[in-house]
């Protein structure tokens, strides 16, 4: 009798410790967004574990942890689109404008390619609330800067698939 008690303690504790890691990861997911959207929103694990169901066609997903900042994001169909290419290393195919809100921040990242490193150069830090769009046609980027440092808009990884405007809420940059 013991020893089932004991083995059902362990277990009690452990779904309490998994719920309150879900709780805890839904709400930073929902910090990536606002209210009136994220209350309806998908929210899903980067590993595509829905933690729980939306109806409103919105996902939003948790800071990626051991990535240097703050991350969380909220993404319509196009940018899931987007960021199942950039993780599979292959060519979007959204055919429609995509919105992507960041309102809690950004990890540290390239301006140049998604996998692109500091000592690349065009490094991207301390960048605050922001949204982000995807335009299909490319030639639409024509007139907008590539520099994050311009105090507005600008084209993160330009010249790759993955092209899209940077807009800052918060000032960006900062000094």
């Amino acid at each position: 009798m013991l020893f089932r008690t004991l083995i059902l303690t362990a277990v009690v504790a452990l779904l309490s410790i998994t719920a309150n890691a879900d709780q805890a990861e839904i709400q930073s997911a929902i910090s990536a967004g606002p209210a009136s959207l994220t209350k309806n929103a998908t929210i899903m694990r980067w590993n595509g574990k829905v933690l729980r169901q939306g109806t409103n066609g919105w996902t939003c997903l948790p800071d990626m942890p051991g990535n240097g900042g703050i991350d969380p994001w909220c993404v319509d169909a196009s940018w899931q689109n987007l960021l199942d290419a950039v993780t599979n290393k292959k060519t979007p195919s959204y055919k429609k404008l995509g919105i992507a809100y960041m309102l809690a921040g950004d990890a540290p990242i390239s301006n140049i390619t998604p996998a692109g490193k500091k000592q690349d150069g065009d490094w991207v830090e301390g960048l605050k609330a922001h949204l982000m769009v995807l335009v299909p046609d490319h030639a639409m980027f024509d007139n907008i800067s590539t520099n994050p440092n311009n105090g507005g808009p600008w084209i993160m990884w330009p010249k790759t698939p993955y092209a899209h405007v940077m807009i800052p809420i918060d000032s960006y940059p900062s000094k």
